[in-house]
């Protein structure tokens, strides 16, 4: 039996596109026979399970961003010490844990950290260091690189980086297991609602999604907001929506099947992330039957989103919002199937299947 090992540089606890492409790529190797094992902090020794996380919380309130690349230092130090095995793949699910070797070996792009800063104020001459320091740990890499998307793989090379990689970034699009999506069968979406799924967490902007939702609802008190998700704005977002007297009902975090039955339920998937490289959540809202309204300068596949709007104006999501009734573009989801992502994976570095 081929041994797979997939290393995560969270907790099991936590989630997102990493976490989610790990878990998918680790079910379908399984089904096709693959001794598969996912390494995460989880795994560690209690005694250094949580260093990481304190490096790069007391580095960065000093010297933010670099605590970031501090905790993946010091992760990718204790991974290899004690999960340094021997396999037929390794697969990083990203660059700042990824170690050269002679064993078939992928890194994963799903995004980088200097993209992902909207939570810190940081100079131009730091984040340019950074920018540096990230380059020169993405061209050191000696095995394949993967990103998510081809929008996102040209805004790294000719825009984020400007030119300064030299290492080829391959893309292979990121897949779910749809046969989830057969099993709910053609809901009826209730009218003038609205869901949003993923992190409470400043680059998913959904103080923003709030602000658009208080003046729909002024308008028409017949729509309303379901909100999946946790993180670190629950607590100022459930504040807003108390004090302005909006119907949000927030679910927090629900496992796979739940979130996504939940969204069947619906009829508008509005996405105010300000960055995105693929978004499961506009995948899954597509694949469920939902109208997507996003940012159109997201760098993922355009077909996720029906509706997108140009800026960051109030007025324009609630016209964009209101307006969506009959947007819904069809798209191929063949394309994002999570056997066509694991096989083009195995392909990219020579391994068979099974």
């Amino acid at each position: 039996m081929k041994k797979a090992v997939i290393y995560y540089g969270g907790f099991l606890s936590k989630s997102g596109g990493a976490f989610f492409h790990a878990s998918n790529l680790e079910a379908e190797l399984i089904r096709q026979g693959w001794a598969v094992e996912v390494i995460t902090l989880d795994n560690l020794p209690i005694w250094c399970r949580y260093l990481p996380h304190l490096i790069s919380k007391g580095i960065n309130f000093f010297y933010a961003p670099f605590g970031f690349l501090y905790k993946a230092s010091l992760t990718k130090m204790l991974y290899k010490i004690y999960f340094d095995k021997k396999t037929n793949l390794r697969v990083f699910e990203d660059i700042y844990l990824a170690w050269n070797s002679l064993t078939p070996t992928i890194t994963m792009l799903h995004a980088v950290w200097s993209d992902n800063l909207q939570a810190f104020s940081i100079t131009d001459k730091r984040l340019k260091t950074f920018l540096g320091r990230e380059a020169k740990l993405i061209n050191q890499i000696a095995h394949p690189l993967v990103t998510v998307s081809y929008p996102y793989r040209d805004y790294i090379n000719r825009q984020h980086f400007a030119g300064s990689l030299v290492k080829k970034i391959n893309v292979i699009e990121l897949g779910v297991d749809q046969s989830i999506f057969n099993t709910f069968g053609k809901a009826d979406h209730m009218e003038k609602s609205i869901v949003y799924c993923g992190a409470l967490e400043p680059r998913k902007n959904v103080s923003f999604l709030l602000e658009v939702f208080k003046k729909i609802y002024a308008s028409d008190p017949e729509y309303s907001l379901t909100i999946i998700g946790d993180g670190p704005d629950r607590a100022l977002l459930k504040s807003f929506a108390s004090k302005h007297q909006l119907p949000v009902n927030f679910l927090g975090r629900l496992t796979n099947d739940d979130a996504l039955a939940e969204l069947h339920k619906h009829e508008i998937y509005v996405h105010t992330s300000v960055k995105e490289s693929f978004s499961y959540s506009l995948l899954e809202a597509k694949l469920a039957g939902l109208t997507t309204v996003a940012y159109s300068k997201l760098q993922i596949p355009e077909e996720f989103i029906d509706v997108g709007i140009d800026s960051f104006h109030v007025e324009d999501w609630y016209s964009g919002i209101i307006n969506s009734k009959h947007s819904f573009n069809k798209f191929d989801g063949s394309k994002f199937k999570v056997e066509k992502m694991t096989q083009a994976t195995l392909n990219l570095i020579g391994v068979k299947g099974r």
